[in-house]
């Protein structure tokens, strides 16, 4: 159920929505299918892979063992950064959901960038028992929230116009991608959270199914949302300031504030606070995938010269007797980015709308996790090339070197699934993908002038972890 918080926040509820402004009911719905096939691919791929090894810090593993140590520590920086971003983003999401209640200026900022983080960090500060019991609940909570929500959609759906119609270009259908791609960040997640279940084991068969089941449940969701939501409504693209009944972007609630029959009725509200709950619960995951991605970091790294520099990174890697929670990493993934949602409560009017600063975050840490997919999608197509080259070898060899689990045509081999039989081609797929996505963020100025907020949404994350020396002995810093 980890893996069922991380992915369903509100992206399909609000991201959706944004993709539907951009690209159209017909492109809402060839995005979120495409985008989908990309997601099944990388973690049918992830799954396997997580059956071979589950151990700490599996990103930085894989990397490191397959593809090159330098990229490990820069894709792992990377996927760092996509989590504790991802966790701004949420907060603000929340922030712009309450504002559906028109409550005091003061406590959305009071409640989602002060009360929130800190009750999130304690959660996490329990020992993982605990939380993996917390996650459980709110994640079958989830599930019933977006079963429940696309019936209702489906059920407006009846009393209004059918739509489908391409009434965007082709390049507004491409940039609507990454927006879609927001909705199934965290479909990995089964990697960071399999080494601390109670038996490992029992993650094969819930990083099988999840992806599929959550496929299915956002492309119907996505279709309601289609079906029910003009795609030139201004609700979804015009800040909330501006708005009235309702005061929210998110598609769903635009869809039942506008049904004549539940406009009266406080349904919208109760949705609206089940948003909220859905977006703090994957908030928590996020800080919880930050928090072991940073600590995991920490402790495969070692920076040499023994200055204050190498001691805070080395310090990260600590972790807390009472709960065995590395509760400094877990710190610092809160207060990385805790200062961007305070852009937009600037005085005097002078904060950076809301919004614009929600689409950037939501953008840069898509891509940063897709940019972390199409590296653990050429991780494992690395190893299977390696394993190609042992298939030919006497059984009593391979069994002999203990290669028998790893090697997918003998029977020992230790990973089942749907797409076993299929592979390279999941991977290859997953990873060709993930550059078509990395490549439809530049699709805002294929026909029009660039903005410097489109360039820096779509690229900036490739620029983050640059600076930071990678561990390669020929630096002498590090060893």
């Amino acid at each position: 159920f980890i893996i069922v918080s991380a992915v369903i926040g509100t992206g399909v509820f609000t991201g959706n929505g944004n993709a539907l402004a951009v690209a159209g009911p017909v492109g809402l719905l060839l995005n979120v299918a495409g985008v989908g096939l990309v997601a099944i691919c990388v973690a049918e791929t992830l799954s396997e892979l997580n059956q071979l090894w589950t151990v700490p810090s599996a990103v930085y593993f894989y990397i490191k063992h397959f593809v090159d140590t330098e990229a490990a520590w820069v894709v792992t920086a990377l996927y760092w950064y996509s989590y504790s971003a991802i966790f701004a983003v949420q907060m603000l999401g929340a922030a712009n959901l309450v504002q559906y209640w028109d409550l005091a200026a003061i406590w959305p900022p009071f409640i989602f960038y002060l009360l929130v983080p800190a009750l999130l960090l304690f959660i996490n500060l329990n020992s993982v028992e605990i939380y993996g019991w917390i996650e459980m609940a709110f994640g079958m909570l989830k599930v019933l929230l977006i079963f429940g929500v696309t019936c209702l959609l489906f059920d407006i759906s009846t009393k209004s116009e059918f739509r489908l119609s391409p009434q965007k270009g082709s390049v507004d259908s491409v940039y609507g991608i990454p927006h879609v791609a927001y909705s199934y960040i965290g479909i990995e997640s089964s990697v960071v959270a399999a080494f601390e279940s109670a038996r490992p084991q029992s993650v094969a068969r819930p990083s099988r199914v999840v992806h599929w089941v959550i496929f299915v449940l956002y492309f119907l969701c996505s279709l309601g949302i289609a079906l029910t939501v003009r795609w030139d409504d201004p609700h979804l693209t015009q800040p909330l300031v501006s708005l009235s009944n309702p005061r929210s972007n998110s598609a769903t609630i635009i869809a039942i504030a506008k049904d004549p029959r539940l406009r009266l009725t406080p349904i919208s509200g109760f949705l609206n606070g089940c948003l909220i709950m859905s977006t703090v619960s994957a908030a928590a995951v996020s800080l919880y995938i930050a928090g072991r991605t940073l600590y995991g970091l920490s402790y495969s790294v070692s920076l040499r010269g023994g200055n204050w520099i190498s001691a805070a990174f080395k310090g990260l890697s600590s972790v807390w007797r009472a709960t065995n929670v590395p509760a400094i990493a877990l710190f610092v993934s809160v207060v990385a980015f805790c200062w961007l949602p305070w852009l937009s409560e600037a005085p005097d009017g002078k904060g950076v709308a809301m919004k614009d600063v929600l689409d950037v975050l939501e953008l840069t840490a898509s891509m940063s996790c897709i940019i972390t997919w199409a590296f653990l999608c050429l991780a494992f197509i690395r190893f299977r090339s390696l394993t190609k080259k042992c298939e030919g070898s006497p059984a009593e060899t391979i069994d002999r070197l203990g290669l028998s689990k790893y090697i997918s045509s003998e029977g020992g081999y230790g990973a089942k699934g749907i797409g076993v039989a299929f592979q390279p081609l999941p991977a290859i797929t997953g990873f060709l993908g993930c550059l078509i996505i990395c490549i439809s963020a530049s699709a805002p100025w294929w026909d029009r002038p660039a903005r410097t907020r489109d360039v820096l949404a779509a690229y900036s994350p490739v620029s983050i972890p640059l600076p930071t020396p990678p561990p390669s002995p020929s630096r002498p810093w590090l060893r």
